[in-house]
């Protein structure tokens, strides 16, 4: 069987939902830096390209075919020219990259920028620079038959745009059918101000009518990235909503963030999100602040 695994928004901390996931690749693979030496099926390395000059980056952390391998970015990331754009080449089909820069050597608190790489052939992609030109530190994901990361040091020499927010939930999952939970976990990232104060609602509703209100916990530490909030638990509020009746089930969320109240709704299992299941993606009204250049 394929491996695969979906992955949830938040930072800092493992999330459960991953562990659990990655159990049932078959491979729990203990963390290492760097590429993986591992055996087993590896995917093709991601060759990164600055002008005239280019590096071949293999996955440190993938789920490819029959292997899943789990590593950590290296100590000394491969530093690539500094340019306006980045052309990535990867040679399977069908395969989506996204890029998450960090300012260089702040891995933790730094503001977070999200860009989606853009086809330009049929194993090309180009990656635009984000917000302002700096020396940035990527973390580049591949998604297909699959998933895979790399990692690389990069001076960008053109402005970009800013990642625009976005909003995940998870609190309910499919366990082999049956309607289960592996924990509350709710994400907003990308806005555009650290709100002084930021608090969140969850209603829960089956099919039959029958609905859980509860109040995500709010969890903060030092690797959260600027511009993100994450609430966590309570796990009894998860455990108590699978018990509400049948699937399909309705989330409401109303999000106040310094006063301002935003709501969203969103069907699960309908509106899980591809490769990152069990959550579903939350489009507020109004819609949440975006940073501006």
């Amino acid at each position: 069987m394929m491996a695969t695994r979906g992955r949830l928004l938040a930072v800092g901390v493992l999330p459960l939902v991953l562990l659990l996931v990655l159990v049932s690749c078959g491979v729990v693979s203990e963390a290492v830096s760097g590429p993986s030496d591992e055996p087993g099926d590896a995917p093709p390395a991601v060759t990164v390209r600055s002008g005239d000059s280019s590096v071949d980056l293999p996955a440190r952390t993938y789920c490819y075919r029959s292997s899943c391998v789990d590593g950590v970015p290296p100590e000394t990331l491969p530093v690539i020219a500094a340019s306006d754009t980045l052309e990535v080449g990867f040679p399977l089909d069908n395969w989506t990259f996204e890029a998450t820069f960090v300012p260089a050597g702040k891995q933790c608190g730094g503001r977070e920028e999200t860009v989606e790489l853009e086809r330009t052939g049929d194993t090309t992609l180009v990656l635009e620079p984000p917000g302002e030109p700096a020396t940035y530190d990527v973390t580049l994901s591949g998604r297909g038959d699959g998933d895979l990361f790399v990692d690389f040091r990069w001076t960008t020499t053109a402005a970009g745009g800013h990642a625009a927010p976005t909003a995940t939930l998870a609190v309910l999952a499919d366990n082999d059918g049956d309607v289960d939970s592996y924990g509350v976990e709710m994400a907003v990232t990308h806005l555009a101000e650290e709100p002084a104060r930021a608090t969140a609602q969850v209603t829960v509703t089956a099919t039959n009518g029958r609905s859980l209100t509860f109040e995500p916990a709010p969890m903060k530490d030092r690797c959260t990235p600027a511009g993100t909030i994450v609430w966590r638990g309570p796990g009894a509020a998860g455990q108590s909503a699978k018990e509400l009746g049948p699937a399909p089930f309705t989330y409401q969320v109303e999000l106040v963030l310094d006063g301002v109240r935003h709501v969203a709704k969103a069907k699960w299992p309908a509106d899980q999100i591809v490769g990152n299941e069990p959550s579903v993606a939350l489009t507020f009204m109004p819609a949440l602040p975006i940073r501006r250049r």
